[in-house]
């Protein structure tokens, strides 16, 4: 998961959680100006990394919504992590893409193995960045990517649903678990480039688990040491309800030692934001 610039800063030994914005949050549903990136500016440089710690090697088959943001340069390495939410759309954290233009930017479905050249590649038509987010807090930590050439769906291919009120009500509650998947680093400190990897998490809407963190956000509740790490920024933390995959989360940050407590962007919260920027609706 993606620890913010100033959070990797932060002396080591302390729960570097990032200073959190603790306003209330206006309408994440209201319309918004649509951001397009542009720039060549590295985001975040460094302090990006994957890893998914104490989890286990999983497949595409497994989570076919699974897709890797990287910048054109960096695609065998772990950058970021989306979740694809239609054949054109991708939803990621803001983080991921502020700072490139989307001709920069790949995304990659149907894919294991980030070193190869298998899977489906895809060079984003536009990227829209939530208006209020800003790289010095860790608050709409959210972004869409549109591709140019749409994604053939298929059993290594699929899409995640986002959640309506119903289905949030159903799976983001204290005490149920979901699962957040991405590439790179395990807990041995070994990259895991060649292959995809998850862990299940109990999490959390509420409560003080992650410390203050802004509105709109999900904790991953402390369970062993389990956790998403730099890198699976953007990726997906998903649960199925009626044999369906929802995203609830987007990886946004968290303690620098990657041990537990890292928050989530809550998808719900901005679904209004969603359709109002790609036509795709809550189910």
């Amino acid at each position: 998961m993606f620890k913010s610039l100033h959070a990797v800063m932060t002396a080591l030994g302390v729960l570097a959680l990032s200073a959190c914005s603790t306003q209330t949050a206006p309408d994440a549903g209201l319309p918004q100006e649509t951001v397009t990136v542009t720039g060549t500016e590295k985001a975040f440089p460094d302090a990006i990394g994957s890893q998914i710690v104490y989890g286990t090697v999983t497949s595409v088959t497994n989570r076919p919504y699974q897709v890797s943001v990287t910048p054109s340069t960096e695609l065998s390495g772990g950058w970021c992590g989306g979740t694809l939410i239609s054949s054109t759309w991708v939803l990621t954290a803001a983080h991921c893409v502020v700072g490139y233009s989307a001709s920069q930017m790949r995304v990659r479905a149907g894919i294991n193995d980030l070193t190869t050249t298998s899977g489906q590649l895809r060079t984003p038509s536009q990227i829209i960045v939530h208006p209020y987010y800003s790289s010095s807090a860790d608050a709409y930590d959210i972004a869409l990517i549109k591709v140019g050439t749409a994604f053939t769906l298929g059993s290594t291919v699929q899409t995640a649903a986002l959640p309506n009120n119903t289905t949030e009500s159903a799976l983001d509650v204290n005490g149920k678990y979901a699962t957040v998947s991405g590439w790179g680093k395990t807990e041995t400190g070994a990259y895991s480039n060649r292959a995809l990897r998850e862990v299940t998490l109990p999490i959390t809407p509420t409560g003080s688990d992650c410390g203050s963190r802004p509105s709109n956000t999900i904790c991953g509740k402390y369970d062993a040491g389990k956790d998403s790490c730099n890198g699976d920024s953007g990726g997906p933390l998903a649960a199925r309800y009626n044999n369906r995959f929802y995203v609830l989360g987007i990886v946004s940050y968290g303690p620098v030692e990657c041990r537990g407590y890292g928050v989530y962007t809550r998808v719900n919260g901005y679904v209004n934001w969603i359709y109002n920027n790609t036509g795709i609706s809550a189910q």
